[in-house]
């Protein structure tokens, strides 16, 4: 491996690393510790076949539960295996690359995942960054297992524990096959001869599907609280733009319009390949060309499972596009990188090294910017305290799962922890955002946390004052309710990231 290789891979380190001392531990990171950081492994797999709270297969968990038995709740050591994996694609990618174009064009296949929304998951405690590496290495061995006569075996058993692992590691793994798939088919045609051996190879990583069954009961519970076509058709520009431009909360048009002029870049890209192709220029098999294609159009297959057969669908969850754009834009891009006896090359990799230390050094003060932010808001005013403090048993109620899972984390301020209470509504959630999901979760948090949570119904019965945390916008109803209610308001001042305000029953 060149140095610009080690040098981009080190910097992936260096940046993921920094980045991660700057950030706050929040969001889905929590809900998933909520559920790993479980004392006993009998109870955990209990939670995670009836009662879970983020809608993943056993194998991360798995991995996040011995990582906690053995170094315990330190955020730094449990985002290392996000890092790892995000590193094993990046090299899995870099010799994919090598082999069918130049070096320059394999270094810098590897520094577009680093600037692309992929790079963010290197740093969170979710199964994405592993789902990444598990796609790099599915498509390294698969293509070192085509291209050899003998000495197969390594890379055979390599396919089918990454597919395996892939589709037990989220439930979207499962398009890993797609690409693999379409792969073989051309190849199949061209050799006009089954390659019995790699089939094998894949129907025995399928055959892991088998270990997602006893953990269906608790997903399936979520799949049925979301309505068939709650998936746009907007959801694949939505992740093209998500992936290359590290958004994707545009409007339906400048989404649009925005994926357009990305398609008028990227049929540039796919020409140019399919040129080197004919003129036999480019040591890229057809069937390699089919697999790479296939994997860069994972977000329309992930679109089409969304709306027919899952009815949830997020740009996280068909990341493994990222191999395939930056190993086709690498390929395309190659007869550029031999200019000037490869100069040309040398430079767009040095841009693409000061491109990601430029951004990573952006992350990293966004993030420091963050964690001071929210941090200052968990401090509450003495006003507001005191507020809380009046009565012994005094509740402050809040919808917000992510602010409980702060309090209760971060251990900031544990009168405060004392007082908290979540609160729920299974008809409220349905009345104003047309899903369940929060209360879903609420209601499974509940089963086996310490915690109070109750449903908010159980308040608007009882006389006197109530304290809530009110945020208004998004997915926030309990502002509505209350409102709905005929409840008195009374602001009391600005904490916990949205207004704390006393709501009397009339």
């Amino acid at each position: 491996m060149p140095v610009a290789a080690m040098a981009f891979l080190l910097l992936t380190a260096l940046a993921s690393s920094l980045i991660s001392q700057y950030k706050l531990t929040g969001g889905d990171d929590l809900l998933e510790l909520w559920c790993d950081r479980i004392p006993t492994f009998d109870q955990f797999l209990h939670i995670q076949r009836t009662a879970p709270l983020v809608i993943d297969p056993f194998l991360y968990h798995g991995i996040m539960f011995t990582v906690i038995r053995l170094f315990g709740l330190r955020p730094h050591i449990l985002e290392i295996p996000s890092l790892a994996g995000f590193l094993a694609m990046q090299v899995c990618l870099f010799y994919f690359v090598r082999r069918i174009a130049s070096e320059n064009a394999a270094v810098f296949a590897i520094g577009i995942p680093a600037i692309s929304a992929a790079f963010g998951y290197s740093t969170q405690i979710r199964p994405y960054g592993v789902l990444l590496g598990l796609f790099g290495l599915a498509m390294l061995s698969w293509q070192t297992a085509a291209r050899r006569l003998t000495r197969r075996t390594g890379p055979l058993v390599i396919l089918a524990l990454s597919i395996a692992a892939a589709i037990n590691t989220q439930y979207y793994g499962v398009l890993l096959m797609l690409p693999l798939c379409a792969a073989e088919g051309f190849r199949t045609l061209q050799r006009r001869r089954l390659d019995v051996p790699l089939l094998l190879s894949m129907c025995a990583g399928m055959a892991g599907i088998a270990l997602l069954l006893p953990f269906l009961r608790g997903a399936v519970e979520f799949r049925n609280h979301y309505k068939p076509g709650d998936v746009p058709y907007q959801a694949i520009t939505q992740t093209y733009n998500f992936m290359l431009l590290g958004r994707a909360t545009f409007t339906v048009a400048l989404n649009h319009l925005l994926a357009g002029g990305l398609a008028i870049l990227i049929v540039p890209v796919l020409w140019s390949c399919v040129r080197q192709l004919r003129k036999q220029t480019l040591p890229l098999p057809g069937a390699e060309f089919a697999f790479l294609i296939t994997l860069a159009a994972l977000p329309l297959f992930g679109f089409l499972l969304g709306r027919f057969v899952t009815h949830a669908y997020e740009p996280r969850y068909v990341l493994g596009a990222t191999l395939g754009i930056a190993a086709l834009l690498s390929v395309a891009l190659d007869p550029l990188f031999q200019l000037a006896n490869g100069l040309a090359g040398r430079v767009a990799v040095v841009f693409l090294l000061v491109l990601f230390s430029g951004l990573g050094f952006l992350d990293m003060c966004a993030e420091q910017r963050n964690s001071q932010y929210v941090r200052s808001y968990l401090v509450l005013s003495p006003e507001i305290k005191q507020a809380i403090m009046a009565a012994p048993g005094r509740a402050l109620y809040t919808q917000d799962i992510d602010l409980l899972g702060l309090v209760a984390f971060h251990e900031i301020d544990p009168d405060l922890l004392s007082h908290l209470v979540l609160v729920y509504s299974e008809h409220e959630e349905m009345r104003w955002n047309q899903s369940e999901t929060s209360s879903r979760m609420a209601m499974n948090l509940k089963s086996f946390s310490p915690y109070t949570i109750v449903p908010f119904e159980s308040i608007v019965g009882q006389p006197g004052a109530h304290l809530f945390v009110v945020t208004h916008g998004g997915w926030n109803w309990l502002d509505k309710a209350l409102a709905r209610e005929h409840m008195e308001v009374k602001p009391i001042g600005q904490a916990l990231g949205g207004e704390v305000v006393s709501a009397r029953v009339p």
